[in-house]
């Protein structure tokens, strides 16, 4: 459910950076977990003994090494629950181990997977339209017209095409207390509308959030109630709440969530969410089977239909792609091609606790799992590839050899490149910036790329498409680069990542390119205190002034004081803003912006209208001729750096009307 590990991005790249962001996050299969790869066809696994066993083997070095204390699984095969087990301890204070049938895990954004079934449910019964302005439904407040006739729409929605920036402000509290009404979040927190619905897409948890607004403007009943009277006990899933103040018969099977230091996992507390709807549902493994086999199923479970059969075909099919070669988004669920078999997926990230629910709906499997560590967001990951080479065995495509004749081609995709996913249009921006990717070509005619503490190195296996030279199949896929009907490259995602990708970054947007600017601003700027040591100068040594109109000196006063003051604010103010945790956590979490940074963050506005005053007084200068051509010429210099660094302030949002 997050992106972002406050305060700084997290959501880590489910793709080459490692990520946050659910279930594609890329991930190294060393020895494939050391599982042994039988090389059976389908229909002599799914044995119950044999999945028990099998997991029994996978699952305590899955663990291990991915420094995880606890975990809970359920294998469902044609509807039937298979196995629901437990590995690790839910509290290791207590020594208390995962029960799988009893212990309850939050399940992050697979809460999302809820709330469009309750969708789907409204547009099967007409109630609501895929492709109408979502406005029509919501009754409290409206999305703003960002792009005249190109509306957000419910299917945007569903497949994270909407266009929202990505935003964490207010998305949490410090205590239960503070939760505000999820619709109330909605309204207050509207984000910025950055790119036209429908043509990329950027997983948002307001997205989802807003959709089960809709629900209850257009059902008329309260989300929580819809959700327990619609789906949850039809389903009989009884131990399976959306709330964050879980009931005491409830809490007490709750793990623990943990994070790990370097040497030990220490309980820390999960985060809290004013967004329910995208991410609050605690479960068990028993339950989640029953939800997984419902769309396993076709939208019936046992004796209970919470979809028709053509309304859940709907919600499975690909509803979106970003590129022809990358997996889909359904409406609500994403797709994934491992050993080429199709599945529908979903993951969950809290701030300790990183689950999936994965189904191959052809061949009727799938499985949920939940951990209680961070580490989680690499073991998931690890145990789908396992589960699927296991089950689903295929030979190892042959990998091509680097071609060095290629090397020049492939220039065209080197260059910086940026998540899509993160806060376009608030300090947000700058306390969580984006994750960032520099791509560049070897000698040899492959593509090197950053991923964690090493450098992957890509070939070409077919144009614009690359494969790990290694030979590692990392459930995230090839990095597939897209490129624009003129012929340049805009973005690369992962083949199975179909809800991100990494946009191109312009040379004047790289954090080299601004740092430097920013630097050499600076560097001129500070030489404005020459002017005081010049006019002492010469008053201790009795030399005269030049003789100067009086406007000169305000001139001098004027960009003096809008460069001091930006000097002041970027490398005094600023960092001590973002150095204090307590004020960038009220900043992110409380309802008002602390006063402190409201008045720092007015002094670029000041610095502003000064710096426009001193474009005046520069055409005065050369007007006028005040002082001499190069006292002219360093004037103007300075005006030049006033206006680089207003405009580093502005590429940040570091203005007082960006809070």
């Amino acid at each position: 459910m997050r992106s972002l590990s406050y305060p700084v991005l997290v959501f880590c790249i489910v793709l080459l950076l490692s990520s946050l962001c659910i279930v594609a996050a890329a991930a190294d299969q060393p020895a494939r977990m050391n599982s042994t790869n039988v090389w059976k066809t389908p229909d002599d696994s799914f044995d119950p003994a044999e999945v028990e066993a099998f997991f029994d083997t996978v699952m305590p070095a899955n663990l291990a090494r991915n420094n995880v204390p606890g975990a809970t699984v359920a294998v469902v095969r044609n509807g039937e629950l298979v196995l629901a087990k437990g590995y690790g301890y839910t509290d290791l204070d207590t020594m208390t181990p995962v029960n799988g049938t009893t212990s309850r895990f939050r399940i992050g954004s697979i809460t999302k997977l809820f709330t469009w079934t309750a969708v789907m449910q409204l547009v099967d019964e007409g109630k609501i339209d895929l492709d109408t302005d979502v406005n029509t439904y919501l009754r409290d407040f409206r999305i703003p017209d960002t792009y005249p006739g190109r509306p957000v729409t419910m299917r945007h929605l569903m497949t994270h095409t909407a266009g929202f920036e990505d935003s964490e402000h207010h998305m949490t509290v410090p205590d239960i207390q503070d939760i505000l009404p999820f619709r109330q979040y909605c309204a207050d927190n509207i984000p910025a509308r950055v790119r036209p619905p429908g043509t990329v897409s950027s997983y948002s948890n307001y997205g989802t959030t807003l959709a089960a607004v809709i629900v209850e403007d257009v059902s008329g009943m309260p989300y929580e109630e819809y959700l327990q009277s619609r789906i949850l006990t039809p389903l009989g899933m009884s131990q399976t709440s959306i709330r964050e103040d879980l009931p005491p018969d409830l809490a007490g099977n709750l793990s623990q969530g943990y994070l790990y230091t370097g040497t030990e996992n220490v309980y820390v507390p999960d985060d809290i969410y004013n967004i329910a709807p995208a991410g609050t549902i605690s479960s068990t493994a028993p339950d989640m089977s029953r939800f997984l086999a419902v769309h396993m199923l076709g939208g019936t479970y046992r004796n209970a239909t919470i979809l028709p059969a053509d309304t859940a075909a709907l919600m499975h099919a690909r509803a979106f792609t970003n590129d022809p070669r990358v997996s889909g988004m359904c409406l609500g669920f994403y797709e994934m091609q491992i050993n080429n078999r199709r599945l529908i997926v979903h993951g969950g990230d809290t701030n300790t606790f990183h689950s999936l629910l994965a189904i191959a709906p052809e061949e009727q499997a799938g499985f949920f799992v939940s951990y209680n560590s961070p580490g989680g967001n690499k073991a998931r990951d690890e145990l789908l590839s396992v589960f699927m080479d296991h089950y689903y065995p295929i030979k190892p495509p042959e990998i091509p050899q680097p071609d060095p004749s290629a090397a020049a081609r492939l220039q065209r995709y080197a260059g910086t490149y940026e998540i899509n996913r993160h806060n376009f249009a608030r300090f947000e921006k700058y306390l969580s910036p984006a994750a960032t990717v520099e791509v560049s070509v070897s000698p040899k005619g492959t593509l090197l790329m950053p991923h964690g503490d090493k450098v992957l190195e890509l070939i070409e296996k077919e144009p614009g498409v690359f494969v790990r030279r290694d030979g590692t199949r990392p459930a995230s896929g090839d990095i597939v680069f897209h490129t624009r009907s003129d012929g340049t490259v805009d973005f690369f995602a992962s083949s199975n990542t179909p809800i991100l990708v990494f946009d191109r970054v312009p040379w004047y947007a790289t954090d080299g390119f601004c740092e430097n600017l920013k630097t050499a601003a600076a560097l001129i700027i500070a030489t404005v205190l020459l002017w005081p040591l010049l006019y002492a100068f010469r008053r201790a040594y009795h030399i005269a002034e030049p003789c100067n109109p009086r406007p000169a000196g305000m001139a001098r006063w004027t960009a003096g004081s809008a460069g001091l003051i930006l000097l002041a604010f970027v490398f005094v103010l600023l960092p001590m803003v973002v150095s204090d945790p307590a004020l960038v956590k009220s900043y992110m979490v409380d309802p008002a912006v602390p006063a402190v940074i409201t008045a720092i963050f007015t002094l670029p506005a000041i610095a502003a209208l000064l710096t426009l005053v001193t474009v005046i007084f520069a055409a005065l200068a050369w007007k006028d001729r005040y002082w001499t051509a190069l006292h002219r010429a360093h004037y103007t210099l300075v005006l030049a750096a006033l206006v680089a660094m207003l405009w580093w302030v502005n590429i940040n949002n570091l203005w007082v009307f960006c809070l």
